[in-house]
């Protein structure tokens, strides 16, 4: 009889090797929550714009990276992501809808312990300088 095939009812004096733990499903710690992963990879500017543009204005229909109602991202080094971003108009009744939509695709991003979302109003929104090709395209804007 082997060692692996005692156990130990056979001899109290021997404990049976245990299999290492399977740690492909270990639960996350602190640490590769804020920094990503165990490598500590981060979201780049890229994957950001990519989130975002996952959100739409609900009157328009267009994304609000390719309306530019994005003006600026910034990742820190404790994992929170600032968005700088404007609406169409001031008074636009959707406005919570969409910060809170890019505040949710943006918040399980690599890196990202907390998503900040900035109305900001100036500059005032133009589609005609800030919108994409495409969205000036849709807009009728030629």
């Amino acid at each position: 009889m082997t060692m692996r095939e005692m156990s130990a009812d056979d001899d109290p004096n021997i404990v049976a090797a245990a299999d290492p733990p399977d740690v492909s499903d270990a639960v996350p710690t602190v640490s590769t929550a804020v920094t990503g992963g165990p490598f500590g990879e981060r979201a780049s500017s890229e994957m950001i714009l990519d989130a975002l543009s996952q959100v739409f204005d609900p009157e328009i229909g267009i994304d609000i990276v390719n309306l530019g109602l994005v003006y600026d991202t910034s990742l820190d080094d404790k994992g929170v992501l600032s968005v700088d971003m404007t609406l169409t108009s001031p008074y636009c009744p959707m406005g919570n809808i969409i910060q809170s939509q890019a505040h949710a695709v943006c918040a399980g991003l690599p890196g990202v312990s907390d998503v900040k979302v900035n109305l900001v109003w100036q500059p005032p929104w133009d589609p005609r300088t800030m919108a994409s090709e495409e969205a000036q395209l849709e807009l009728g804007i030629y």
